[in-house]
């Protein structure tokens, strides 16, 4: 958690959105490590990235961590659990601010949810978060590529362009579909926070924020 707030600082980033797969179970530990290394400059959202059943990766974000962790443990019932022998690729650390390991999760995060991606939406939905398609452009684990369209009857707050799609000018495939276009780095290495970021207007650093220039309200805007 503390290399990944350092990193962030160093990227010159205002906010991070964590976002592990199917879990959010070391979202606090990275918010607690911002607050005491970053004050009031880093502001974490708490986010999941989850795979459904149609094996699409769909990104909630949500208002705060325990609705974060209320979601987190409701999939949690929807993935395989590791058997007597523990997890076939390697534990699954939880930690505290500090990087000290506290748990471990018993549950095969690597596989899909029994979820559709409507029921997925759903669940995040629930708990008050954003719906937002995770690199769409990408020709594995997107909405694209595992269905072929996006579909109109999920309500999608965003699209994600991959960082290099992006850089290739990606967005524009997308911008006939309504919906806000986003980037991220989709960091899985420290060395790569930051490789993309989308830019927002607003009046503070907050998930509510976010949410307004998603939408274009209140003179937000991305």
């Amino acid at each position: 958690p503390e290399s990944i707030v350092y990193a962030a600082i160093a990227a010159e980033l205002d906010i991070i959105a964590i976002c592990d797969h199917n879990c959010a179970g070391n979202v606090d530990a990275v918010r607690q490590a911002a607050a005491i290394i970053a004050e009031d400059y880093l502001h974490v959202i708490p986010g999941m990235e989850i795979t459904t059943r149609e094996e699409a990766h769909l990104l909630g974000l949500f208002p705060d961590v325990q609705q974060a962790m209320d979601a987190s443990e409701e999939l949690a019932s929807l993935l395989p659990a590791a058997g007597p022998g523990g997890n076939p690729f390697g534990k699954q650390y939880l930690m505290d601010y500090s990087g000290r390991i506290t748990g471990t999760v018993d549950r095969l995060l690597s596989f899909a949810a029994n979820l559709s991606l409507s029921e997925t939406a759903q669940l995040i939905r629930r708990y008050n978060g954003l719906v937002i398609a995770a690199h769409v452009d990408r020709p594995s684990f997107s909405v694209i590529s595992q269905l072929g369209f996006i579909p109109e009857d999920v309500p999608f707050d965003a699209l994600e362009i991959s960082a290099a799609g992006y850089a290739r000018g990606g967005q524009d495939t997308y911008s006939h579909t309504g919906h806000a276009l986003i980037t991220s780095s989709d960091a899985h290495f420290i060395e790569n926070i930051g490789d993309a970021r989308t830019y927002f207007l607003l009046e503070r650093p907050a998930f509510v924020e976010i949410k307004l220039a998603l939408q274009g309200a209140c003179g937000r805007e991305y």
